[in-house]
């Protein structure tokens, strides 16, 4: 009986969660072009668009934290939120479905979305931004490689 209670209160014990590096380079996360660069106090991420697949990947390994129309990303449609570690998130925004739930861990490289015109926007295509602590950062401050580099299946 002791055995079954000890079992028990281990089984119950939350799991911490695992503490990540921040990243130190991300995968391009769209097949496509910039069409509006980051601009500091401007514009608070990268736009890609021309798309050459609607397939949408995380530009780096992590967990999804938020999914969907959220509260506080008014104008940004659905979303996708991923905790990269080190402080920085990666937020994708206007898509138009998604794949992942909140929770998830992610590959840099695995599809999490398809891009959309969700939210404010005048086309098809995905805003991505690169956070530290919760303020957008020019993403290309990291090298960034490129998606053909990965096998990957669309």
């Amino acid at each position: 009986m002791l055995a079954l209670l000890v079992a028990i209160t281990v089984a119950t014990v939350p799991v911490p969660a695992v503490k990540r590096l921040a990243p130190t380079a991300l995968v391009w996360p769209a097949q496509g072009t910039i069409t509006t660069p980051f601009v500091q106090g401007g514009h608070p991420g990268i736009d890609i668009g021309i798309l050459r697949s609607l397939t949408i990947r995380a530009a780096a390994p992590g967990r999804v934290t938020l999914v969907g129309e959220r509260r506080g990303f008014e104008g940004y449609g659905r979303i996708v939120l991923i905790d990269v570690g080190g402080q920085y998130t990666n937020l994708y925004a206007h898509l138009s479905r998604f794949t992942v739930r909140s929770g998830d861990e992610v590959a840099a490289g695995q599809p999490i979305g398809v891009a959309g015109c969700t939210g404010w926007c005048t086309g098809t295509h995905l805003h991505f931004e690169l956070r530290f602590r919760g303020t957008p950062v020019d993403p290309r401050r990291l090298p960034i490689r490129n998606l053909s580099r990965l096998s990957r299946r669309d």
